[in-house]
């Protein structure tokens, strides 16, 4: 009997097998990655950006996928919704339900870059980008979700907050929670 996983986010996924993504809808993320960029350039692609990402991703392996997007994935409205995507261009940063969730509650740390000031620098986007790649894999995230003590909303983004903030020191980015979690299921087969 031949099993199959997949990368949920409360939705059935196909399993895909590759570092760095180009438009891969958000349906179809691979299941064995640990680390997921997403990154949204809007009407107006950097290319510079954009082949520095594709480079972080294979050399990451599937410790890291990189996903350079596209406004035509079928599920960009929920894309959109659930990131709070208010202005391109984004990156997004999130992990597996082991590097971004909350042990008991049902929601998955993420970090979003969408100031214009740092996305308009293609070395110190790369540079946020793999800070923060760093603190998801060293799960300095886990910890900051971790900690012991009645469950506090507010508290635990506070927490993230002042994790992220050391390390990207007077770079703007916005921490959330998002509802649900990232987490490989059995699909059947």
């Amino acid at each position: 009997m031949i099993m199959s996983y997949q990368l949920v986010l409360s939705e059935r996924v196909e399993e895909i097998t590759r570092d760095v993504g180009e438009n891969v809808f958000f349906d179809n993320l691979p299941s064995d990655s640990e680390v997921y960029l997403f990154y949204y350039p809007g009407a107006m692609p950097n290319k510079e950006l954009e082949s520095k990402l594709r480079d972080f991703g294979n050399n990451t392996g599937k410790n890291l996928f990189v996903n350079i997007g596209r406004l035509n994935d079928p599920n960009f409205k929920k894309i959109v919704n659930n990131f709070g995507v208010k202005d391109f261009p984004v990156i997004i940063v999130t992990a597996n339900s082991r590097l971004a969730s909350h042990p008991i509650e049902f929601e998955t740390a993420y970090v979003k870059l969408d100031s214009k000031k740092v996305l308009n620098s293609t070395d110190l986007t790369i540079d946020c980008a793999q800070k923060l790649f760093l603190l998801f894999i060293q799960e300095k995230i886990t910890e900051a979700l971790s900690q012991p003590g009645i469950y506090d909303r507010k508290a635990v983004i506070a927490r993230l907050n002042g994790v992220i903030s050391s390390v990207l020191k007077g770079v703007e980015f916005s921490i959330s929670l998002l509802g649900g979690k990232m987490e490989v299921k059995w699909k059947g087969g």
